[in-house]
């Protein structure tokens, strides 16, 4: 066999070998992940259900929220409750192109409908689109939640009325823009692509709920009196 021979052969064994590196080790992280993330729901008081999930239930009406407009696959769920809140934490990766996206996601309900609304960060393109057909929220008396985030919802009068003055400056005050959807009597709230690593699942959650209660307790949730 004449070394023109051979090196095709070398280089399709060492991509198979590169490929084969590359899955041990992707199956090691996930494992690993899976056994810190259950010790870490035992010590936030949530129960580990990981991969036997069913998911959520969410409202068929408006399809706002990207695990409506996805079709991705749950996985290290923990659930639970807290200060009247049903929780739920977990990993989600779904489709982007040719590659997928893994992200954290942290969902929460209670008793009280929420407008249907989807809020992330705003973006050039973002910005571009709106001029050419206007479908962002803007809020006059702050200006600089408006410069920040891209807000859309069937209901706009509703969105506004839960979106209060009180609820934007409390927005304002973030340091990282988060991604945060109502449906039905759901909040779902994450950072757009990513993931939490296990030590700071105790942190996310406690800064989630608090934007949970902030939402779910804002004086916008109530109907205007006729």
């Amino acid at each position: 066999m004449s070394s023109h021979d051979v090196l095709p052969f070398i280089f399709f064994a060492g991509l198979l070998a590169l490929m084969a590196g590359i899955i041990a080790a992707s199956v090691h992280y996930a494992k690993k992940r899976t056994r810190e993330l259950t010790a870490v729901a035992q010590q936030i008081g949530l129960r580990f259900v990981g991969n036997n999930w069913s998911g959520l239930s969410l409202s068929s009406q408006h399809k706002v929220s990207l695990l409506q407009r996805t079709r991705g696959r749950f996985s290290n769920a923990m659930t639970g409750s807290s200060g009247g809140l049903q929780i739920s934490l977990f990993d989600y990766t779904y489709p982007a192109g040719k590659s997928s996206i893994t992200q954290s996601v942290a969902v929460f309900s209670q008793d009280h409908p929420l407008p249907p609304f989807a809020l992330r960060p705003e973006n050039f393109f973002d910005r571009i689109g709106d001029a050419i057909v206007p479908s962002d929220i803007d809020f006059d008396s702050n200006p600089e939640f408006s410069k920040r985030y891209l807000l859309k919802s069937p209901d706009e009068a509703g969105t506004r009325r839960l979106f209060n003055p009180s609820l934007l400056t409390y927005l304002e005050q973030f340091q990282t823009n988060w991604c945060i959807e109502g449906t039905g009597s759901t909040l779902i709230i994450y950072h757009g692509g990513r993931q939490v690593s296990p030590s700071d699942v105790p942190a996310f959650l406690e800064e989630t709920s608090r934007i949970a209660r902030t939402f779910f307790g804002s004086d916008g949730l109530r109907k205007p009196v006729a």
